[in-house]
C-alpha cells in the first residue's frame, strides 16, 4: 500500500520545527480543562442553592455537633468552656456556631471539585474519605485560632476571624485539591511536586500581604460602592443616608482570595493576568454593589423579597467565584496541556491513510 505524501506548505517543507496552530475557542470549549471547570461550577451552585433553603432541622445538628468538637478540643488545652447546643461560652467569652462557621461550604466545594474531575471512582472515593475529614479538622482549628485570638486579644478578633475565616478556608480547599491531583494524576503535564509546593507557598505569602492591606483600604471600597447606591436612589427621588461604617466587611474579602491565585500561577502571562484581573474586579464589584442595594432595600424600605437571592450570590461570591474563575484562567493558560484531552477529530476533506 502506498501513502501519499503530505504537500508542503509556504515554508517549502513540514517537520517538526513548525509550530502548531493557535489555540481557537472551539478548542477552549471542546478541552477537558474547560468542560472540568464548567462542571464544578454548575455543581457548587447547585450545592449552594441547596445550603439557602436547607430546613432548621438539617442545619442546627451541624452548628451543635461542630460546637462540640471546638468543646472538646479547647478543653484540652485546658480552656474549660460550656457548650450549650451551638453556643460555646467560657473564659467570659461567648461565641455561636452558625453555618459559616462549620466546614460546609468548604466540604462542598472539594467534594464537587473532586466528584467531576477526569478519574476513576475509586480515586474519587479515597479523596472524599480522605479529604472531608482534613477539610473538618482544619475548620476546627481555625475556630480554635479564632477562639484564643480573642481570648487573648480583642484586637486581633476581628483580622483573624475575617482570614482564617474565608482566606484560609479557602487556602485549605485549594491545599486539599492540589493534593489529591498530584496523587491521582499520572501524566507530567501537571509538573513536579516542587511546582505545587511553590504555588501554595505563593499563594499563602501573597494572601498574608494582600489581606493586611485590604484591611484598611476596603472601607474606602464600600464607601465607593455606596456612592453608586445613593447616586442611583437620588433619581428616584430618595436620599439615602448610610450609618457609620461596620469594623468588616466579610463579604468583600473574596477579592483578596481571588488575586491572589491569580497573581501566584507562574504559568499565565502578566498580560493575560492583567485581564483576568480585571475582569474579576468587575464581577465582584457588581456582585458587592447588588449586595448594597439590596441591604438597602430592606433596612430603608423593608423590602424582602431579594434577601435569599442576596444571601445566595454573596455565598457564591465568597467561596466559589474566586476557585471557579482561577479555574478558568488555568484552562486558558498559554502552551498548557490538557491531562485529559479530547479525542481528535477528522477535519472535513482531510482523510487519514493507513500506514504498512
Amino acid at each position: 500500500m502506498t501513502r501519499k505524501k503530505p504537500s508542503k506548505g509556504r515554508s517549502g517543507r513540514r517537520g517538526k520545527n513548525v509550530p502548531p496552530p493557535p489555540a481557537t475557542l472551539r478548542d477552549l470549549f471542546r478541552s477537558q480543562r474547560f468542560r472540568f471547570a464548567v462542571a464544578f461550577g454548575l455543581s457548587c451552585v447547585g450545592f449552594h442553592a441547596l445550603t439557602c433553603i436547607l430546613p432548621l432541622s438539617f442545619v442546627i445538628p451541624i452548628c451543635v455537633y461542630t460546637a462540640r468538637s471546638l468543646g472538646h478540643v479547647l478543653s484540652a488545652f485546658s480552656l474549660p468552656v460550656v457548650v450549650n447546643g451551638n453556643i460555646i461560652s467560657g473564659s467570659g467569652l461567648t461565641f455561636q456556631i452558625v453555618l459559616e462557621c462549620t466546614a460546609l461550604f468548604a466540604v462542598g466545594l472539594f467534594a464537587c471539585f473532586v466528584s467531576f474531575y477526569p478519574t476513576g471512582a475509586r480515586k474519587k472515593a479515597i479523596g472524599l474519605l480522605v479529604g472531608i475529614p482534613a477539610l473538618y479538622l482544619g475548620n476546627v482549628a481555625r475556630l480554635v485560632l479564632v477562639f484564643l485570638a480573642r481570648l487573648y486579644d480583642p484586637r486581633l478578633f476581628g483580622i483573624v476571624h475575617v482570614y482564617v475565616g474565608q482566606v484560609l478556608s479557602m487556602f485549605l480547599v485549594v491545599l486539599a485539591c492540589v493534593l489529591w491531583v498530584r496523587w491521582v494524576t499520572v501524566s507530567p503535564s501537571f509538573g513536579p511536586a516542587g511546582k505545587a509546593a511553590g504555588f501554595l507557598t505563593r499563594f499563602a505569602l501573597i494572601s498574608g500581604s494582600m489581606f493586611l492591606i485590604w484591611v484598611e483600604i476596603h472601607h474606602w471600597y464600600i464607601w465607593f460602592l455606596d456612592r453608586f447606591v445613593v447616586l442611583g436612589f437620588s433619581f428616584l427621588d430618595y436620599r439615602i443616608f448610610f450609618p457609620p461604617m461596620a469594623s468588616v466587611y466579610y463579604e468583600t474579602f473574596s477579592i483578596v482570595t481571588f488575586a491572589s491565585l491569580i497573581l501566584a500561577t507562574r504559568s499565565v502571562k502578566w498580560t493575560e493576568k492583567v485581564k483576568w484581573l480585571a475582569a474579576g474586579m468587575a464581577l465582584f464589584f457588581l456582585l458587592h454593589l447588588f449586595h448594597r442595594v439590596d441591604n438597602t432595600l430592606v433596612r430603608a424600605f423593608h423590602y424582602t423579597t431579594l434577601f435569599q437571592l442576596d444571601i445566595f450570590l454573596c455565598d457564591i461570591g465568597q467561596y466559589l467565584l474566586p476557585v471557579l474563575l482561577w479555574l478558568l484562567v488555568a484552562a486558558r493558560r498559554p502552551g498548557g496541556k490538557d491531562p485529559h484531552p479530547s479525542p481528535p477529530r477528522a477535519r472535513p476533506g482531510v482523510t487519514q491513510r493507513a500506514t504498512t
